[in-house]
């Protein structure tokens, strides 16, 4: 996941009757994970994972819950894997059978 692709994420709105996430507060928060995806502050995954938003009320504008949410798990996934990179390992040749010619 890249900054750009974070700040160009676009949420749906909640389905009629539905409450939703307030989309200012959402906003700034996407705001500032395009940031620490880039370097330039300290949000951690965990702040991420237990950011809190305000629940709209129906008919107010609005995220949908359900977008938003996955969308977070995949950005705490990123902010992981950006802070806590694997190591490269290089795959080795499956032992396999000597031919030993001669005798």
């Amino acid at each position: 996941m890249t900054p750009d692709e974070v700040r160009s994420i676009a949420f749906g709105k909640p389905r009629f009757g539905r409450r939703g996430y307030n989309e200012d507060e959402v906003d700034a928060f996407l705001d500032l994970i395009a940031e620490a995806l880039a370097g330039r502050n300290i949000l951690t995954p965990d702040d991420i994972h237990y950011v809190e938003f305000t629940i709209m009320p129906v008919g107010m504008r609005s995220y949908d819950q359900a977008q938003v949410d996955l969308f977070l798990d995949e950005a705490e996934a990123a902010l992981v894997e950006l802070r806590n990179p694997r190591p490269v390992v290089e795959e080795q040749p499956p032992p396999g059978r000597r031919k030993w010619f001669g005798r």
